[in-house]
């Protein structure tokens, strides 16, 4: 644009010359004529120096969108690197992979379009001094260097796409191992840490099975030998710290089997009384324990 505008300013400087030797030498319509042949070139100057502004700044356009691309494909370069070595989860970087494909394929669209405008204005373009062809020639010079640098930018994305798509495999493939691990992990701890807990009178509970009501001097203090968690309430260890036992009294519960009376107590409120474990890793030792009222 510096040349256009020096070129077009000698352009004038000439004619102002060539006008006003006219006016001192020569006659009214001598002047009259190249008063208006420098009015239509100064016209013509604008005109072409209007239609490659326009030229210029679509091409910034495409400079702009090819910068924006490169950026894109240095994400997705990173995102594989990071994908590659474990530092980004398999979903984190599929996203940020897809994301800046479908962007990269928008501005790739985009520029072809703004290339076939161009390639078509050019086609149009005027040609009647040597300064504008250049301009032409070298518009359509940086046209096909850059579309030549989407071509191979195409290259690298499809090969980049080819190596996420294989990566995302794989993390799917990881996460999905990763998600069975992580439910037969809970299982075993909702396992580990499983308890149980049955209330009810002597009666209620060796006609359930629950305690062991063999022998002429069986007391009732251990547990059917034969245990049906069906019998039972589950309880998860980590987080019951209380059970409610109903309308009794303390001192007419009893535990079976027994339990350290430092692991637990019995809270009366009004004609309900609470178990209250204040020790969750002495008091279930045993996992299961009858609750006998009377």
């Amino acid at each position: 644009m510096k040349h256009l505008k020096s070129w077009r300013f000698a352009v004038v400087g000439s004619l102002i010359i060539a006008v006003l030797a006219a006016c001192s030498g020569g006659g009214s319509a001598e002047y009259d004529k190249l008063k208006q042949e420098n009015e239509e070139l100064i016209a013509k100057i604008r005109k072409d120096s209007l239609y490659i502004a326009g030229l210029n700044s679509e091409m910034d356009e495409l400079y702009a969108n090819l910068d924006t691309m490169r950026a894109r494909e240095e994400r997705i370069r990173q995102a594989a690197a990071k994908m590659r070595a474990g530092s980004m989860s398999g979903r984190e970087g599929s996203l940020t992979v897809d994301q800046s494909f479908a962007e990269l394929e928008r501005l790739n669209k985009e520029n072809q379009q703004k290339i076939a405008q161009l390639q078509s204005k050019l086609s149009k373009a005027g040609k009647e001094n040597a300064f504008l062809q250049k301009m032409v020639d070298e518009l359509q010079k940086s046209i096909q260097d850059k579309d030549n640098q989407i071509k191979d930018l195409q290259i690298t994305i499809a090969s980049l796409q080819e190596e996420v798509a294989g990566l995302k495999s794989q993390y799917a493939a990881k996460a999905e191992e990763q998600e069975r691990t992580q439910t037969a992990l809970v299982e075993t701890q909702n396992e580990l840490y499983g308890v149980f807990y049955a209330i009810g009178t002597r009666k209620e509970l060796e006609a359930r099975g629950v305690i062991d009501a063999k022998g002429l001097f069986n007391k009732n203090k251990d547990l059917n030998a034969d245990i049906d968690e069906s019998k039972f309430t589950k309880l998860d260890s980590r987080t019951a710290t209380e059970i409610e036992i109903g309308n009794y009294k303390a001192k007419r519960v009893e535990l079976v089997p027994a339990r350290s009376t430092s692991s637990y107590q019995l809270v009366e409120s009004g004609n309900s009384v609470t178990l209250k474990i204040t020790d969750p890793r002495t008091f279930w030792k045993t996992k299961f324990v009858a609750i006998v009222v009377k």
